[in-house]
């Protein structure tokens, strides 16, 4: 059985970057004692699960996900599925994955989220759970990458719950030269992003408004 959401008035857009992305950064905080109020919010709430033997129905229009309620539960399971290094290692690249664990990861989001209503549907929800994969770590680099002190004295800062040996082949692939190029050139494409999304999300609901008023 699968149970679907009255529609939003977002429901309309299908833009990629339109998306409300977890606060990654947040959600690996859990040893953090100045971080409870994120913490609070970012919890596995039963809000993000659909009632037993049910699965939520993800809408796709032109083959993309819509931009829906449903959208943003599946980017939280996505998100939580991510930010499990020892399923899906940082330091694999991801079409290196091991086929199996990838198998695990999608079979832990299909549980929960119907996406067979596109030939595209597994397709979309692997690359969205690789892009959060991809955000994961790279909050965590953001966050203990810290230029004044040396690979060895940031990995003695490191939380027990960051698995250190993959922590340190992503440490060092970023402190290389070509990794602090590409470091930059990603710095600036996510502000980017970040300033498109938010332009883009108000037009999308500037034309649903005056759709509905024709």
């Amino acid at each position: 059985m699968v149970v679907t959401t009255p529609d939003r008035s977002d429901d309309h857009s299908t833009d990629e970057q339109d998306y409300d992305h977890p606060n990654l950064h947040e959600m690996n905080m859990a040893g953090d004692q100045t971080k409870k109020k994120s913490r609070e919010q970012n919890k596995d709430h039963p809000e993000y699960h659909p009632s037993q033997g049910q699965r939520f129905v993800i809408k796709f229009r032109n083959d993309q996900i819509v931009h829906d309620s449903v959208a943003k539960k599946l980017n939280k399971k996505c998100a939580m599925v991510a930010n499990d290094f020892k399923l899906l290692p940082m330091d694999v690249p991801w079409f290196e994955q091991d086929q199996k664990n990838i198998d695990e990861a999608m079979e832990t989001i299909q549980r929960e989220f119907d996406y067979s209503g596109s030939t595209f549907g597994y397709r979309r929800v692997n690359e969205r759970l690789n892009k959060l994969w991809r955000s994961a770590y790279n909050s965590l680099l953001d966050k203990y990458n810290n230029k004044d002190l040396t690979v060895e004295e940031v990995i003695r800062t490191l939380p027990d719950y960051i698995i250190k040996d993959q922590f340190l082949k992503k440490l060092m692939k970023r402190r290389s030269p070509r990794g602090l190029e590409i470091s930059e050139i990603n710095k600036g494409n996510r502000a980017k992003q970040t300033s498109h999304s938010l332009g883009s999300k108000s037009l999308a609901q500037r034309n649903y408004e005056a759709n509905k008023r024709d």
